[in-house]
């Protein structure tokens, strides 16, 4: 049954056709090819409670497998292409206790003026220097909000690339760092027909003097694909550079585009490092197949489908919510300086080898070491996250108006009732305190977010974001932006 346009982006984020979120529940959504591939196994398989996988990285046999996911050959090159900022924050010497679960502050949604009522809204962005937001709309529009009201005029306009909206559509923004003097920006964004139909895209735009925008260049296109797992996000990193996150091709366990996640000279199940100032292919100096054995622009791999990560300001870490298949969600982490890492997938679904089955292209590359996820998800299982299905990934708090939420790293999940929060050290992950999305009245000492009075439960998350001054929002029912404050 067809559902109002202003309700299909309830079931399209980031999810495949055997995991998005809609009623009847999940398991009545996932496709016969899906269940196919799926090992007997995996009936017998017990669905831990949750359990954060700090508490097994820290030990020596996980921080060795770090390591040598690391490709040391490329350790000189990469060095000096890395921005000296990421590690600016451990310099100043900035604490972080991993050691124990995070201890929040009351916290509660507020409203940003004005946004509201804005349909199919997956993200939101400022550009630098700015306090207009950029709202995203997964119909292919762009509006900016300045001062409490939206301009009459979209900012962008690709609706007509996107007719059929589902998991493609437009994803995400990113502004140069030098936006204000070269009026740079750039989208993702999957198109539903026409010559670049099926085929997950970042391009180049330019503000005009009069504030029109106009496509400049293509950055990266990927060859068409399945509809789904499409990535999303991109954004400059404290390098300086663009980095986007592109998902496996789509299917069910990797079916359309069969070991692409693994292979470095493909660009699907990737984070891409690009430097839109280089020639093309834009690959940014100091990835680790720049000297060979992969593409150019590939940073890390391994991925299913990282549709929202983002960085931490201080130091440079990688926080990277990978969406999972049917039993794990996961949140992965890169240190800023590290290159080559593989997160597992098809091998691997969260923490947990052979979901999708066994041998060919559910093995690790040749040679590659799987980097374990920082917090492991199960889903349909007991605990508090069983009903993940899209996680959410996941901003450091580092703004100056919440002192008590500072250092503290918020994931969650486009359809799950909690959200988590954990402080990241280096290697070490604290444990996990978690947050409802919506207070309860019954249980008045949970960690949870209070809404305005009069506003509906928070259902959908779509979106994690910062606004310039490091203070957190939330993109929520596809239609709202909130940002978090101190406050019962």
């Amino acid at each position: 049954m067809r559902r109002w346009l202003s309700l299909l982006a309830l079931v399209v984020i980031a999810c495949s056709d055997d995991d998005r979120p809609r009623d009847p529940p999940v398991d009545a959504s996932r496709d016969a090819s899906t269940d196919a591939s799926l090992d007997a196994s995996d009936a017998s398989r017990e669905l831990d409670a949750f359990v954060p996988v700090d508490a097994r990285q820290a030990d020596a046999d996980t921080d060795s497998e770090a390591d040598a996911s690391v490709d040391a050959g490329s350790d000189a090159a990469v060095d000096a292409g890395f921005d000296a900022g990421f590690d600016a924050g451990f310099d100043a010497g900035i604490p972080c206790d991993a050691s124990v679960m995070p201890t929040l502050p009351a916290l509660r949604l507020e409203q940003v003026p004005g946004a509201t009522g804005i349909v199919s809204m997956v993200s939101a962005a400022q550009a630098p220097g700015s306090s207009d937001w950029y709202l995203v709309q997964l119909t292919g529009i762009v509006r900016v909000l300045r001062d409490g009201a939206l301009l009459p005029d979209s900012f962008v306009d690709v609706s007509a690339e996107v007719p059929v909206i589902d998991e493609r559509g437009l994803l995400g923004i990113a502004f140069a760092p030098d936006y204000a003097q070269s009026g740079k920006f750039y989208i993702a964004m999957t198109a539903s027909t026409g010559p670049n139909a099926n085929q997950d895209s970042v391009y180049e735009y330019q503000r005009a003097q009069d504030g029109t925008t106009s496509r400049v260049r293509t950055i990266v296109q990927l060859p068409a694909s399945a509809a789904n797992h499409n990535g999303g996000t991109v954004v400059f990193g404290p390098d300086g550079f663009l980095y986007y996150g592109t998902g496996d091709g789509g299917g069910g366990c990797n079916s359309d585009k069969p070991g692409a996640a693994q292979d470095p000279n493909q660009l699907f199940g990737k984070i891409l490092r690009l430097d839109p100032n280089a020639a093309p292919p834009f690959a940014a100096a100091g990835n680790p197949y720049a000297a060979g054995g992969g593409d150019a622009r590939v940073l890390h791999l391994g991925l299913r489908n990282p549709y929202r990560f983002a960085f931490d300001r201080v130091g440079g870490g990688l926080f990277i919510g990978d969406v999972g298949q049917n039993l794990y969600e996961e949140l992965d982490h890169a240190e800023g300086s590290a290159r080559g890492i593989n997160f597992g997938w098809p091998a691997y679904e969260g923490d947990h080898k052979g979901t999708c089955g066994t041998g060919g292209i559910f093995e690790l590359a040749a040679g590659a070491q799987h980097e374990r996820p920082i917090v492991d998800l199960p889903r349909n299982a007991v605990g508090p996250f069983a009903d993940y299905n899209s996680v959410i990934g996941a901003p450091t708090y580092r703004g100056a108006a919440i002192p008590a939420l500072q250092g503290i790293t918020l994931f969650g999940d486009y359809a799950g009732a909690r959200l988590g929060a954990l402080v990241q050290c280096g290697g070490q992950t604290s444990p996990v305190t978690v947050i409802a999305k919506n207070r309860d009245p019954n249980q008045p000492t949970q960690p949870s977010f209070a809404r305005p009075t009069g506003h509906p439960p928070i259902n959908q998350l779509g979106a994690i974001v910062e606004d310039n001054e490091g203070e957190l929002y939330f993109v929520v029912n596809n239609n709202t932006l909130y940002k978090v404050v101190a406050g019962p």
